[in-house]
């Protein structure tokens, strides 16, 4: 049986999303982006269907979505 591949996050900057990618990997969740990167090198294509996905195996999403959401918002100064 395969593991599904699924999105968590859409990006338009190729750094926002290696710093989501450096937290999972951190915390030993798998992660690529998708080979569509037309949005860091074009950026007039950012809109959320040609734009950069991070994704992993589905079995791991709701694991990396509360660690992004537990990221960002403790990253978050004030």
């Amino acid at each position: 049986m395969e593991d599904k591949i699924v999105a968590v996050k859409y990006y338009e900057t190729v750094i926002e999303a290696e710093v989501d990618m450096n937290v999972l990997d951190a915390n030993n969740i798998q992660c690529t982006l998708n080979p569509d990167t037309m949005v860091g090198l074009y950026p007039i294509f950012n809109d959320k269907e040609r734009g950069m996905k991070l994704m992993v195996f589905e079995a791991d999403l709701e694991k990396a979505v509360q660690l992004l959401e537990s990221y960002h918002a403790s990253a978050v100064t004030e």
